[in-house]
């Protein structure tokens, strides 16, 4: 029985962390959507960036997304500055452009709060959802309004890219699962369509955007997949880049980490409806796997460890999957407590898998006790 257990939690790692992945790609290769770009249909955009004391960087956002090509379409922006206690209102507004109108709440309520503040205000026909700090690299905004052409898109997701030279040997780790990852997405958008976006950069049909978006959930999977709920394909638009800064400081990253996906699990399962493959077909398999199985590794991860010693005795493979094991939690935790030991080979790949997983499971284990982190202080680096 121990045995079977074994096999079983081990596939399941297996499937979650590659199988997957590989499996989805060559699907793609094979029967992915192959669509000839249509003629460019012009849209009224709104650019939506909810913003919690950033007058370091807000400026420098405002001005990468005015010098953007636009196309055929004619762009608004709209900051709405949650209670922010610096100058990140009158930064916004000192490019005095026509395009770009700011507010401020009068406490701080949160990001879905300034959201809902926000869209209360936006009668554009798409939304798009940007987050304070992530720049944009020229041409993103018209590669992530290009498929609007198509009256079945929903939403479009960009392609988030952390800047490594400033984020240290975290961003450094963190691009290596961007590429993987990307290639995830850019097969799931052609078979079943993105799973969700991130809030680095994104774009909403206004009529699928809810009125209001729910405190202490992931605002970016809630509001990315109302496209599919509507029946509506969420697509990837891997040319519309925006550069995202990750802090160099592990704890801070641990934690949001731990926020991320405290907030994600309460969206996921407030959206668990998505999940039922007879309703939503590919979409709800990938889902499953993308999203629930993904962090739930993180606790099959040391049940897999368990189990593993004591089945190790049964044979060679056993015996070689616990070594194997055994060695990358010593290297993580080297890498993690010794500074000096993350340029052996291996250890920040080793580190940043490690502390990845506790923060999925701490942060799944907070959502079970009712934690709802809706407010908080946004980690920032120098700006640039």
């Amino acid at each position: 029985m121990s045995l079977l257990l074994f096999w079983l939690l081990l596939f399941l790692v297996l499937w979650s962390l590659f199988g997957y992945g590989l499996v989805w790609m060559g699907l793609a290769r094979l029967f992915g959507r192959r669509e000839a770009p249509l003629p460019e249909t012009p849209l009224r955009v709104t650019m939506l960036i909810a913003a919690r004391n950033e007058a370091a960087i807000i400026r420098h956002k405002l001005e990468t997304v005015l010098a953007q090509d636009t196309g055929p379409h004619r762009l608004d922006i709209l900051v709405v500055s949650d209670g922010s206690e610096d100058d990140t209102l009158a930064q916004a507004l000192s490019l005095g452009a026509p395009e770009v109108a700011a507010v401020q709440t009068a406490t701080h309520g949160g990001k879905a709060r300034a959201l809902t503040a926000g869209l209360a205000r936006i009668t554009a026909d798409v939304v798009v959802f940007s987050d304070a700090n992530s720049l944009l690299v020229p041409g993103a905004l018209r590669h992530l309004l290009r498929p609007f052409a198509r009256a079945q898109v929903g939403g479009t997701c960009g392609q988030p890219q952390p800047q490594a030279a400033r984020g240290g040997w975290i961003a450094r780790v963190e691009a290596l699962f961007w590429r993987y990852d990307s290639g995830l997405k850019a097969a799931e958008s052609a078979l079943g369509g993105a799973v969700s976006a991130q809030g680095t950069l994104y774009a909403m049909r206004r009529a699928l955007v809810p009125a209001v978006i729910p405190d202490a959930m992931a605002d970016d999977f809630y509001i990315s997949v109302q496209a599919p709920a509507a029946g509506r394909r969420l697509v990837l638009a891997p040319q519309a880049v925006a550069i995202e800064a990750v802090t160099a400081r592990t704890g801070d990253e641990f934690m949001r980490r731990v926020r991320s996906t405290e907030r994600g699990w309460r969206a996921l399962w407030a959206m668990r409806g998505l999940m039922n493959p007879f309703r939503h077909g590919f979409y709800a398999l990938q889902l499953i796997c993308h999203k629930l199985l993904r962090r739930l590794v993180a606790f099959l991860l040391p049940l897999l460890l368990a189990v593993n010693m004591l089945v190790a005795a049964e044979g060679w493979f056993p015996a070689a999957t616990l070594a194997l094991q055994v060695a990358v939690y010593l290297l993580a935790a080297a890498a993690i407590l010794l500074p000096g030991a993350r340029r052996l080979p291996g250890a920040g790949q080793a580190a940043f898998f490690v502390l990845g997983h506790v923060a999925m499971a701490w942060g799944i284990i907070r959502a079970g006790l009712g934690v709802r982190s809706s407010r908080w202080v946004p980690v920032r680096e120098d700006a640039p």
